[in-house]
């Protein structure tokens, strides 16, 4: 068995959850170590996306180009860069993703990957390059990024929530008895997962259409995993089929869960994902 330690970090109002495997020969008092050491310089930086980004708050950057104030475009790399990959995600989905809700700029329904990929770019990849953790995983709020080395046999589970297993419809109703926990595995060496929907966090996406309850998307990169997974849910399934097939390069795969508790698979690929027994 793989020795694999994990650490929680609370931020951006949600926890993270960071996970290391050994490399052969590394103890796992090493493992523990490199995990501790590097739990809270992930956290500082999410903190720090949050000062940025947060809608929230009137002294973020976000809050004060809401008010008018756009001189971070200039000043604040970071905001200057996900402004860039905002717009890009509008255009490439036709608009489905937007970074404005209710009137007002709102990046952050693609903030929260962008924090994750860079997180695990600049804390988790030095310690595979180190050679001391053959595998990492970095995930927060339905979006997780992985990686595994070239020359270690480790892979990835991740599993695909039932969003009515725990009877968050609208209105509220108790699950039929039976009713799975888990829709789908899917395993994974070095990519990206996002998820989104209605069940956890409400209606927090303007949609044309409300055909899915929730969208997750697999593809290399989570930025764009993240923006594919809002647009499917802002979109519908129709249009959001559409989409991928006009814009993406056939790397992407996408498990839908519709409002009537079916679900479908878009572009299975070289990944690989198991069924735990949903109806299709």
């Amino acid at each position: 068995m793989p020795i694999i330690r994990a650490r929680v970090v609370n931020a951006m109002t949600i926890p993270f959850t960071i996970q290391l495997v050994a490399s052969p020969g590394t103890a796992s008092g090493r493992l523990d170590a490199l995990a501790s050491q590097t739990a809270p310089r992930i956290k500082s930086w999410l903190d720090h996306v949050e000062a940025v980004f947060s809608p929230f708050r009137a002294d973020s950057a976000v809050g004060r180009a809401r008010a008018g104030d756009w001189r971070a475009l200039l000043d604040d790399p970071d905001f200057a860069e996900v402004h860039m990959l905002v717009k890009q995600a509008e255009q490439l989905t036709d608009g489905h993703f937007s970074a404005t809700h209710a009137g007002v700029y709102d990046p952050t329904g693609l903030v929260k990957g962008w924090a994750i990929e860079r997180a695990h770019e600049r804390f988790l990849m030095p310690l595979m390059r180190s050679g001391d953790v053959a595998a990492a995983a970095l995930g927060g709020g339905g979006d997780i990024r992985t990686a595994v080395a070239h020359d270690a046999d480790f892979v990835w589970h991740i599993g695909v929530d039932n969003p009515f297993a725990t009877g968050q419809d609208d209105p509220p109703l108790a699950p039929p008895a039976g009713t799975p926990s888990i829709l789908r595995t899917i395993t994974l060496r070095n990519g990206a997962v996002a998820t989104s929907g209605t069940s956890k966090r409400g209606e927090h996406i303007t949609r044309t259409a409300h055909d899915l309850a929730q969208a997750t998307v697999i593809d290399d990169r989570l930025v764009f995993t993240d923006m594919w997974a809002t647009a499917a849910i802002a979109a519908g399934e129709r249009t959001f089929r559409d989409l991928i097939a006009r814009h993406d390069d056939g790397r992407i795969m996408a498990v839908l869960v519709r409002a009537d508790r079916t679900v479908a698979e878009i572009a299975p690929s070289a990944l690989h994902v198991q069924d735990q027994g949903a109806q299709s």
